[in-house]
């Protein structure tokens, strides 16, 4: 029994097996150290507080005086200009508009007013939109609210009870439409996120598929014959990583399948405690919101999305091939995938809880040089208009599936495999 078990372990805890725990260890925390800066960063309380003072009386005056003695940092612009042409100018990603003529209304004819809610949308990550909400037009509603009842008390407890509204704008591709950013973004999720889920099973399920189809092969000493066959080892490898490819569309294309399923039976159940009409209202004027403001992507843009998932894909059907290669029996290559399955979770984790596209330079740089990466954020590039970061991402793809083509198809023609299939089985011979 000891020597049996001393056997298996040894077999199962190779060395391969521990540099891919260690690799998969350090790449987990380095995932969990930049998850945790994002959110805290999003979910940490804003103690700036942007206004354009369109009124600027001293009423105005005194309620933004009393923002600051609570702690507030307040920036304050009286430009009358287009407001993305203010939050470009400002570097502003919010603000709160105070229209000419609120003291009067307020003070004087003890009339309602309306306050605009401005939010620069920068992302389509839903999570990052939740965190980010401008909560600046409530603070300052607030302030109002108490400034009215030190005025006049208790008279008219009506109107001190809801003296102003708030009117959500949105402001991307320097325009603006008055919208919520948060229900544009819910109307665009089911594409942006949809297509994230789908490239994450592809990857995974193609790597798991070729290298345990490879390390089954070696264990049945099939592969020396096959390769020792007259049909060129290129058509051998095209032939495995397309039968891979296949299998893991059926898969991806089920759960895909599934998941937006699942979404829209999510969406019919939510109508139907809703009024139907008013519902129907709503998205078609998020549709035209969303073309407003130049947030659509054309035909030509979801053809270039289509392009550049086939090159992820084929990126992770030859690392794939290589891994398998370099694998030693079927046992070896369950954990053989673990590289890319790991350079896969890392951008998909991230682009679920904010925009790589806005995160720090570093960071960035760090997550581009993976190629996965380009796929998650492509959506993004062409929503926002970065056709050039789009297209960049693509050829770094070529250039990065090329090298790796090459790499794989002279490791498939030299002998490697054949010495290193011959030296297992030699030391298999004398333990």
């Amino acid at each position: 029994m000891k020597n049996l078990l001393k056997k298996e372990l040894s077999e199962l805890l190779n060395k391969q097996m521990l540099l891919g725990l260690l690799v998969s260890f350090i790449l987990i925390v380095m995932l969990g150290f930049v998850m945790t800066s994002t959110v805290s960063g999003t979910l940490e309380p804003s103690e700036e507080i942007h206004i354009i003072d369109l009124d600027n009386t001293e009423f105005t005056q005194q309620m933004i005086t009393r923002l600051e003695e609570k702690g507030y940092l307040v920036e304050i612009t009286t430009e009358q200009k287009a407001y993305e042409i203010i939050l470009e100018e400002q570097h502003w990603n919010e603000a709160v508009v105070l229209p000419e003529g609120l003291t009067n209304k307020l003070l004087s004819q003890n009339q309602t007013c309306e306050l605009n809610s401005i939010t620069a949308l920068k992302t389509t990550s839903t999570m990052s939109i939740a965190f980010a909400e401008n909560s600046s037009a409530e603070l300052v509603n607030n302030m109002i609210k108490i400034l009215l009842s030190e005025k006049f008390l208790t008279d008219n407890l009506a109107f001190l009870e809801n003296p102003v509204t708030i009117t959500d704008y949105t402001v991307a591709n320097g325009k603006s439409v008055p919208a919520n950013s948060a229900s544009l973004v819910s109307s665009m999720a089911m594409f942006d996120q949809l297509m994230p889920l789908i490239l994450f099973l592809l990857v995974v399920l193609t790597a798991q598929t070729i290298i345990t189809a490879i390390g089954a092969e070696k264990t049945d000493k099939t592969l020396e014959t096959l390769l020792s066959s007259p049909v060129p080892r290129s058509v051998i490898i095209g032939a495995k990583m397309l039968s891979a490819l296949i299998v893991a569309l059926i898969y991806a294309g089920v759960y895909g399948l599934g998941f937006l399923t699942a979404l829209l039976f999510a969406v019919d159940k939510t109508a139907e405690n809703m009024n139907i009409s008013s519902a129907f209202t709503d998205m078609i004027h998020m549709n035209e919101a969303i073309q407003t403001l130049g947030l659509q992507i054309s035909v030509i843009g979801w053809i270039g999305v289509i392009i550049q998932l086939l090159f992820t894909i084929g990126i992770a059907l030859t690392a794939s091939m290589i891994l398998g290669g370099l694998v030693e029996d079927a046992k070896s290559s369950q954990t053989a995938s673990l590289p890319i399955v790991i350079f896969t979770m890392f951008p998909y984790m991230l682009s679920m809880i904010s925009d790589i596209r806005n995160m720090d330079l570093p960071i960035r740089i760090l997550l581009y040089c993976i190629p996965f990466t380009h796929t998650f954020i492509a959506t993004g590039c062409l929503r926002f208009h970065q056709t050039g970061l789009f297209l960049g991402g693509m050829l770094y793809q070529i250039i990065f599936l090329c090298g790796i083509a090459f790499f794989a198809l002279k490791l498939y023609q030299s002998d490697i495999l054949f010495v290193h299939s011959l030296g297992k089985k030699n030391k298999n011979l004398k333990s």
